[in-house]
């Protein structure tokens, strides 16, 4: 994906878009440019997360809606990239898919079942909050998935390795992992912090605590030892990386670390004024990161290497931006508060 033509090109395109069901061309504009914004999915019930393979768009949506009768829970959501059918990849029930993550041949989401009024364990021994894997190529609805693990305190971000699935779980104040094949669920951390971001590439897993105001890592190749990168550190959220730096996002601004970086280096912020409000996901590809404002209905891009500066604004005026993601296709987000799938693509 390409920078946009001109700024001013690009505003009034991001404003505009929303209401389109399909790319469109407007009059007067040099060279008659496409829209780059296209709504793919509409009348979604409060999408959040999403995730993106070579193939499809994924996402979860936190309510029911018309399409899972009176259910009382979410939905696991599949659009073939290009086409327009929404597939539901679980039957109805009372479950509420939250974070979302891929492999080759699997997915993997979290849940949290609204059937528990405040408790975490049933009389049963049913727990609450659960991680879940399904095949790609399962025939669907599918009544559930294979359950990883049941607990009490969600998954809040889902980080995969070749052979496992970690959690940041603030709630319940570690970080757990499990094989993807299955088996007993272990704390890569004791309790105790609130970890919110996590991810991993090989054997070092990375993750954020907001409590602490640290970035830590693992290496779960040796001896599993925490190594504290980062401390004094102000609020640190979610957290994405490439083959040279982690960035994670803050209340206000996107922070850069070089992962090898040495004794004394600190974090560096990629905006020099700051976002208009809380940033809400973000994703990596290519030379840029993504980020979703959804208080302000925005959603920005800047560059990885840059000195700080102000974001690109590619889309305003959306309906509660909360997850994206992004690949070669486009940058992909859901607007959780006017129930849309949202794709942009300047090529």
């Amino acid at each position: 994906m390409r920078s946009s033509k001109g700024s001013a090109v690009t505003l009034a395109l991001a404003a505009l878009a929303p209401g389109l069901n399909g790319c469109a061309e407007i009059a007067g504009l040099e060279d008659r440019q496409v829209i780059p914004l296209l709504v793919i999915a509409q009348n979604q019930a409060e999408p959040r997360a999403i995730a993106l393979d070579e193939e499809a768009i994924y996402w979860t949506n936190g309510r029911s809606d018309g399409a899972q009768g009176s259910s009382t829970g979410g939905a696991l959501r599949r659009q073939i990239k290009d086409e327009w059918e929404v597939v539901d990849l679980l039957a109805p029930s009372s479950e509420v898919p939250d974070v979302i993550a891929l492999d080759a041949t699997h997915v993997y989401w979290s849940s949290t079942d609204t059937a528990f009024e405040g408790e975490c364990v049933s009389a049963e021994g049913d727990e609450r909050d659960k991680l879940w894997k399904l095949p790609k190529a399962a025939p669907v609805p599918a009544a559930g998935g294979e359950l990883l693990w049941g607990s009490c305190g969600a998954a809040e971000a889902i980080a995969l390795s070749a052979d496992n699935v970690y959690s940041a779980r603030p709630n319940a104040d570690r970080i757990t992992w499990v094989p993807k094949r299955g088996g007993t669920r272990r704390d890569l951390t004791e309790a105790g912090g609130k970890p919110r971001g996590v991810a991993t590439d090989g054997p070092l897993v990375y993750w954020t605590d907001p409590a602490e105001n640290t970035l830590s890592v693992i290496d779960t190749s040796s001896e599993p030892l925490v190594e504290e990168l980062l401390s004094n550190l102000t609020d640190p959220g979610l957290l994405v990386l490439d083959e040279a730096n982690l960035y994670w996002l803050t209340g206000d601004n996107v922070m850069r670390y070089a992962r090898s970086g040495a004794d004394g280096d600190v974090e560096v912020p990629l905006l020099k004024d700051g976002l208009p409000s809380p940033p809400t996901g973000i994703a990596t590809y290519g030379d840029y990161l993504y980020i979703t404002v959804k208080e302000a209905g925005s959603v920005y891009r800047l560059r990885k290497d840059g000195a700080a500066g102000a974001p690109e604004l590619i889309a305003a005026n959306q309906g509660g931006p909360t997850g994206i993601a992004a690949d070669g296709t486009g940058v992909y987000w859901t607007n959780s508060g006017s129930g849309q799938i949202v794709r942009f693509n300047d090529e």
